[in-house]
């Protein structure tokens, strides 16, 4: 979706994008060579500046530099990024002993769409902040107010990767409400019996079980339960993208340009 995106040059919004695409133009390549055959010389205050910031789109995404992205994008437009940043997403989530300013982590869930990592306080919860070096995209659920604000806090040299998709708000666009919960099973998405129904005041009383009495199980319990919460999301953005693809390039206009993006 990235490379067919042109809501990043100045003076083009969502109409005038949806306007190319109808016209054919469905790539930043599709751009130039319209560029090169005078069709945007109507606007010569603009289409130059336009061909420059293409070119710098095409050379910065091969470079992976995903900061180019998303100081140019509106924030709500970053799901448009995960494709081509696919393999440097990190899916995370946090448990922790409240949501108050004395509260703290209890552990680091981080999914990079191959391998589940937990960090856990007092073990090995500073090593969060390695798995997140070089990483150019973070999904999370409702992590806008919750879980990269207690990351900050708690971590204050912390990298956290340019491109933060939050599904909290991705998903309402299309319509899901609620929690992470409700919606995975909205969407048919199950887990493990030992830990379904389990919610973010049981995260709590298992890490309280872990702390006070050494139950171990309960700290199993709580990575299964964490893990579960951080894998899901990927299924979830991958959804939502594959949504939104199919709500803003329109099915009946760009048939060809949803299959390509969907390939």
């Amino acid at each position: 979706m990235l490379t067919s995106t042109f809501i990043h040059l100045p003076g083009v919004g969502e109409k005038t994008e949806r306007s190319w695409w109808r016209m054919g133009i469905s790539s930043w390549h599709d751009w130039l060579k319209a560029y090169h055959m005078g069709w945007f010389a109507k606007f010569p205050q603009l289409h130059n500046q336009w061909r420059e910031l293409i070119e710098c789109s095409i050379a910065e995404l091969e470079n992976g530099n995903a900061s180019f992205f998303a100081k140019l994008l509106p924030k709500q437009e970053y799901w448009r990024c995960y494709r081509e940043f696919k393999e440097r997403t990190v899916f995370l989530d946090i448990e922790t002993t409240g949501c108050s300013a004395w509260d703290y982590i209890t552990v680091v869930g981080i999914y990079d769409g191959h391998r589940y990592m937990p960090f856990v306080r007092g073990y090995n919860l500073h090593k969060c902040v390695e798995a997140l070096y070089g990483k150019a995209v973070i999904v999370t659920f409702y992590g806008s107010a919750f879980d990269l604000p207690f990351l900050r806090r708690s971590f204050p040299n912390i990298y956290l990767p340019p491109i933060h998709i939050d599904l909290c708000y991705l998903l309402k666009r299309l319509g899901y409400k609620g929690g992470l919960k409700a919606i995975e099973w909205q969407l048919g998405i199950s887990r493990d019996e030992e830990i379904e129904g389990l919610s973010g005041i049981d995260a709590v009383r298992l890490w309280m079980r872990y702390q006070h009495n050494n139950d171990a199980n309960a700290l199993r319990l709580l990575i299964k339960y964490n893990r579960a919460d951080v894998v899901n999301l990927k299924t979830l953005m991958e959804f939502a993208y594959r949504e939104m693809v199919k709500r803003v390039l329109g099915v009946n206009q760009c048939v060809n340009v949803v299959e390509h993006q969907l390939a």
